[in-house]
Parts: C-alpha cells; sequence; structure tokens
C-alpha cells in the first residue's frame, strides 16, 4: 500500500509554490540570467574599449614614426652634414642648419617632448630642440643615451619604439639618399598625454599599454600603479607574448578583472592593458541586488505569517486530532482531547464529536469486557474442578488398604495430607492465585501420599530459589504435572526420582517437574504437544485416565492468565529423562488485563 501524503505536507508545498517558487524564479532570473547579460555586455564593451584604445594609440606612434621618416627624405639633416663633412660648412653652421630643422619640425609640434640628433661620427655632441626648459638633456644622456648607441651601432633604418621609465621614444639611424650611408640617429620622446587626445576613455576604467616587452608600462592614470593593481597587473603578463596578435585575454583577481589586447605593428608589438574595479563597473549589479533585498525583506514576513498561519489554524489543530487518534488506537479507550481551545469552529466541532465518539467506544468496551472477564474467571474455575476427582478415589483407596495394614499415626498422616490437598482443590477463598510457597506446600502433600504408595521407589528432590515462595502462581498447576510424572515415567520403571525446580530466568521464571523412566519416542512428544495444545483427541480410555485431561488444563490457565506466550512444555532432556516445564512471567499485575483490555481480539460470539 502506497504511503499517502499528509494535508499538512501538502499545504507547505502550496504554500511554496504559491509564494516562494515565484519569488525564487524571479531572484534566480535576476541574479544569475540578467546578471550574467550585465557581465557579458560590461564585458563586451571593456574589450572593445580596449581595441579602440589600442587603434588610436598605434595610430599617433604611427604618424610619430613617418614623420621621423620623412627627416630623411627632406634631406635638410644630409645636405647639411655633406658640406660639412667637405669643409664647404663651418660647425657652427652645422649646428644651426640641424637645430633649426629640428625645431622646424618638432618643437612646434605638441606630440614631442624632445627631438634629438647626433652625427654617426660624433655621438657626444647632440643636437637638440624641446618643448619644455626643464633637464631634459641630463635624463636623455642618463636613460637614453645607451640605448641610442647600441640602436646607432646597427646597420639598419627601421625605427625602434623604447618605453624607457614610463616614457615613449622612436630611435631610427638616417641614411644618405643615394648611397646609403648611415650619417646620424635621431630620437624623438613622445607626449604620451596626446596619444590619447581626443580618446573618449571610460572613467571606470583604469588603461596602460606596452611596447616590445613588459619592462615599462605607460599609464594614464595614476591608479593603475597603486599596489592593489600589481597582482592582476603580474597575471595579465603571463599572456604576453610577441608572436601574439589580435588576441584578448581575460583574468580575475580578487574585486578587479583585467584585460589584455595585444596586436602586430610594422615596427613594433603593442600590448593594450585594462583593469576594472567590479565593484564599480558592476555598480548596476549592486542596486539589482538591493532591488531583490528589498523584495525578500517585504516577502519574508508575509511567506512566515502564511507559515504560521497554516501552522496554527490547520496543522496543529489537525496534530492533535491524530495523536488523540493515535492514543485511542493503543488502547487509551475514552481518551479525550482537552487543552487549549481550537482554533477555529471547524476544528471545534471536530474535536467535541472525537470526544463523545471516544466516550461512547468506551462504555460500550467497558460492558462487553467486563463480561468477557467475568466468562474467563468461569472458565477457569470449571477447569479447576475438572482436576480433583480421579486422584480422590486413588487417595481414598490408600487410606483403606493402609488402614488395613498400619497403625493410626501413618492413617493420621495421610489424612492430614489428604486434607491439604482438598483444601486446594475446593479453593473456598475463590483466589486466581496464590503464593508459591502455598502452591509448594499443597505439592508436598501429594507427594507424601504418593511415597507411601511407591516406598524406596520413588525418590523425590526439591530446588526452589526461596527469593521466589512469596511469587504469585495459579492454583494446582504442580500437582498435575507430578502425577503425570509418576503415571508415565515412574510407573513404568523398578525405581524413579522427581525433582521440583523453581527458578528464575531473565524476566521469567521456570517451575520444572523431571521425572525419570522410559524414554520418549518422536510420536509420545508429538502426542503430548497435540494434547497440551488441546487439538489431540482423547480415547474414552485415556479420558479416563485423567493425566491427559489434566496437564492440558494447566496450560490452558496459564495461558488464559499471563497471555500466549506463556504456558507448558513437556520434552526428553537427557536419556530416560522427561522435564515439563512452566514459564511465567516473573512479574505480573493480575489488573493487567483491565489495563490492556482493547488488546484483546473479540468477536460478536464474546457477546452471546
Amino acid at each position: 500500500m502506497n504511503k499517502t501524503i499528509s494535508l499538512r505536507r501538502r499545504l507547505l508545498y502550496l504554500v511554496v509554490a504559491l509564494w516562494m517558487l515565484p519569488v525564487i524564479l524571479i531572484y534566480t532570473f535576476m541574479t544569475i540570467s540578467y546578471r550574467n547579460d550585465i557581465i557579458d555586455k560590461t564585458t563586451i564593451l571593456m574589450k572593445e574599449s580596449l581595441k579602440n584604445f589600442t587603434y588610436f594609440n598605434a595610430q599617433r606612434i604611427d604618424e610619430a614614426i613617418d614623420i621621423s621618416k620623412k627627416t630623411s627624405y627632406e634631406q635638410i639633416i644630409e645636405k647639411a652634414w655633406r658640406k660639412y663633412k667637405s669643409g664647404i660648412m663651418s660647425k657652427s653652421e652645422l649646428y644651426r642648419q640641424i637645430t633649426g630643422n629640428l625645431t622646424s619640425k618638432f618643437y612646434n609640434d605638441s606630440r614631442f617632448e624632445i627631438a634629438i640628433f647626433y652625427l654617426t661620427e660624433e655621438p657626444d655632441h647632440i643636437y637638440y630642440t624641446k618643448q619644455k626648459e626643464n633637464n631634459y638633456i641630463n635624463r636623455y644622456k642618463e636613460e637614453v643615451a645607451a640605448e641610442a648607441l647600441k640602436i646607432s651601432e646597427q646597420d639598419t633604418s627601421d625605427a625602434h619604439i623604447r618605453v624607457i621609465n614610463g616614457r615613449i621614444y622612436i630611435i631610427r639611424n638616417l641614411y644618405t639618399i643615394t648611397n646609403y650611408t648611415k650619417f646620424g640617429t635621431l630620437v624623438l620622446e613622445l607626449n604620451k598625454d596626446k596619444l590619447i587626445d581626443g580618446i573618449a576613455l571610460n572613467k571606470d576604467y583604469e588603461l596602460g599599454f606596452y611596447i616590445n616587452d613588459t619592462n615599462s608600462m605607460i599609464t594614464f592614470d595614476t591608479q593603475l600603479e597603486e599596489e592593489s593593481h600589481n597582482g592582476v597587473i603580474h597575471k595579465l603578463t603571463a599572456f604576453y607574448s610577441n608572436d601574439m596578435n589580435r588576441k584578448v585575454n581575460q583574468l580575475r583577481d580578487g574585486s578587479f578583472t583585467g584585460l589584455i589586447y595585444q596586436q602586430k605593428f610594422d615596427d613594433y608589438h603593442f600590448a593594450a592593458v585594462l583593469v576594472a574595479n567590479e565593484n564599480v563597473i558592476f555598480s548596476e549589479l549592486q542596486n539589482l541586488y538591493r532591488a531583490m533585498l528589498f523584495i525578500m525583506l517585504v516577502i519574508i514576513p508575509v511567506f512566515i505569517y502564511m507559515i504560521y498561519f497554516i501552522s496554527h489554524h490547520i496543522t496543529k489543530p489537525m496534530s492533535r486530532m491524530i495523536d488523540a487518534a493515535k492514543t485511542l488506537e493503543k488502547g487509551e479507550i475514552g481518551t479525550q482531547m482537552e487543552g487549549a481551545p481550537m482554533p477555529n469552529t471547524e476544528f471545534y466541532v471536530l474535536q467535541d464529536s472525537f470526544n463523545r465518539m471516544s466516550s461512547e467506544i468506551k462504555y460500550l468496551f467497558d460492558f462487553a469486557y467486563s463480561e468477557k472477564l467475568a466468562r474467563k474467571d468461569a472458565k477457569i474455575i470449571a477447569l479447576q474442578s475438572q482436576i480433583n476427582p480421579h486422584f480422590l478415589n486413588n487417595t481414598l483407596e490408600m487410606m483403606n488398604w493402609q488402614a488395613r495394614m498400619a497403625g493410626d499415626i501413618t492413617v493420621s498422616k495421610m489424612i492430614e495430607a489428604l486434607g491439604t490437598l482438598l483444601n486446594s482443590s475446593m479453593d473456598r477463598t475463590n483466589k486466581k492465585l496464590i503464593s508459591l510457597s502455598d502452591e509448594l506446600r499443597c505439592v508436598d502433600a501429594y507427594c507424601y501420599i504418593i511415597s507411601m504408595r511407591f516406598g524406596k521407589r520413588l525418590k523425590i528432590e526439591k530446588q526452589v530459589d526461596e527469593n521466589l515462595l512469596q511469587l504469585k502462581v495459579p492454583q494446582l498447576i504442580l500437582q498435575p504435572l507430578i502425577e503425570n510424572a509418576v503415571v508415565h515415567g515412574v510407573e513404568t520403571v523398578k525405581s524413579g526420582t522427581i525433582q521440583i525446580k523453581a527458578y528464575k530466568d531473565g524476566q521469567n521464571v521456570i517451575l520444572q517437574i523431571i521425572n525419570t523412566g522410559k524414554n520418549m519416542t518422536k510420536e509420545d512428544i508429538n502426542r503430548v504437544e497435540r494434547i497440551i495444545e488441546g487439538t489431540y483427541e482423547l480415547s474414552p480410555e485415556e479420558k479416563a485416565t485423567h493425566e491427559s485431561m489434566g496437564i492440558h488444563n494447566v496450560n490452558e490457565r496459564i495461558k488464559l492468565i499471563y497471555g500466549e506466550e506463556y504456558g507448558l512444555t513437556i520434552r526428553p532432556i537427557a536419556e530416560g529423562e522427561t522435564a515439563s516445564t512452566i514459564t511465567i512471567p516473573l512479574e505480573y499485575d493480575q489488573f493487567k488485563d483491565n489495563k490492556n483490555a482493547p488488546k484483546l481480539k473479540w468477536d460478536k460470539t464474546d457477546m452471546q
């Protein structure tokens, strides 16, 4: 049978479906789908910004390189150098010619900070022009001159772009037009601020670039040089390669996102770097999260109230009714739902109906069960009355025989023993249970009488735990077993022994009669089990012997009083030994039936 889902759980599922599920879906869409869209679009914008930044900077650098090449094509410095070499022009006139040409081309061009030229054969004698009055010459000599001399020694007219201490230099050798003879070297420092002139830079990004290597970066924002950016910039340089062209790499470092875009040009390799603070560029997401948080703060109290309403008005009253029903099911007939009043009319009506129904069930069951108990006690009394007649006849016969063969003292003892047995059999006090000591007193009387019959052929031994003497047991449950042991054991052999034992076994008490005699066959064992259970049909001769009825009655009485898990067994335990074992509980409440009455199985026949 499939387990059904409780109404309480269904209501919880309904509340979650109607309230939480839409909120979760909206929150998921806003925080995942919408968030991803914003991140993707922002990333695309950053990549485009980086490519535009590269394009504009490269365009300015290429323009500066073209200007440096025109210096050779115009031949003004070349002609002055030729005249100087041929002795037509003096050194002072050469200086005037060269500085004049540098001034006309670079002084008024704000894209250049300084223009320097020196002849190949006179590298220490420099010709220059500069935009500002500062210590440019000393800086050139300290930082740039060595690199320029290296390029001067090379046999190439290519433009060499160098970034030295955050400044951009174009260094190229000048050759004659006719016979391609190197006669000097031109060094130009670019004004980096003019490189980005006209570019609309996003203030949320920090931009910079490398040229040819990563030893020095050109930055346009001091924040890019801060220590907080060092980590992401260092990781970006790991992607740098002079062989990489038109490729964007991206990574995250803490709260920063970094991109590097690399592109090859004719005279240099350009790598643009962009670093953005995610807290700034994704500020819209922060606003979104705040809005979602506000919505959640509004919805959560409503959801909590819904849960409280369902719990207080539906699930708790329902749980009280379920608990009461389970209590009734366990056997507590007549249980009433008490405590706090029901929160609504519907459950109040159900509570009142349950209480009235429980009371009526208790009344009907008490009536039926009282009748059942009366019938049960009557049956026990009737069973007890069947035990005695046969033994009484045998005893009277023995007393008659003994009176003829012996004196009055022996007869007196036998009559006393017989009186003990008769008192137990008749049960004038109508007690269902007696102490074990009283039951053993009856056993002693019977054993005295039976020992007079068998004499030395019969030996009786007792092993009784004295702590059990006050244990309550049914009347006449041991005497039928001893009688059965005598008839089917001792009488079948020349001599025999009967052991009477009483001891504890866990929470149970074992009362055991062990007799010697012939071995029981499998047929005997099966027959005895069926007699004890009451499924064996006794012949008229067997009924007359009475022992078979006795062991069945003992077993049935024990089960009636204590329950089906207790009773009598008769089994062989050793060669020539048979044990009749009674198992009863160590602790027994004679009013237990009244407490557990609802658990008994009964039908309409019990009422008849």
